[in-house]
């Protein structure tokens, strides 16, 4: 489980999110347009990251040994936390559109989550056990 001053760091990085740069000379605002916070502890832990478009955030955290988290969030304003607490864990999240939410705890051993979202859609899963499976797919 990520310590205080894990869960602070990522306060921290969501309220700067929401700031925006502008130059002295220039005053138009830029905004930050992709956003990652990676957080791995234990052994042989994998995440794969793929964002393309604007405003797009992840957070992932991962805890234990071969667990694999592999993310791919193309559009606008798509939002994924992953956290894994175990051991040979694996998330495949899909999310292409806009405005998609995702949040998927693993806490246990050898579980399995396929989550596509395709449009905008929110979905939370959450397993808490060992050996659980699920696939989903929404439009």
């Amino acid at each position: 489980m990520p310590n205080p001053f894990s869960r602070f760091l990522v306060l921290l990085i969501l309220l700067c999110s929401c700031m925006t740069l502008s130059h002295a000379t220039d005053v138009s605002e830029l905004p930050i347009t992709l956003q990652a916070l990676l957080e791995r502890s234990g052994r042989d832990n994998l995440i794969d990251l793929v964002q393309q478009g604007t405003a797009n955030q992840s957070l992932l955290f991962q805890s234990g040994s071969d667990n694999a988290a592999y993310v791919t969030q193309v559009g606008i304003d798509n939002h994924a936390l992953v956290t894994q607490i175990g051991s040979n864990n694996e998330v495949q999240l899909l999310q292409v559109g806009t405005q998609n939410t995702a949040s998927i705890t693993q806490i246990g051993n050898d579980n399995l989550v396929q989550l596509n979202q395709l449009g905008s859609g929110n979905f939370s899963i959450e397993q808490i056990a060992d050996g659980a499976a699920i696939t989903i797919t929404q439009y």
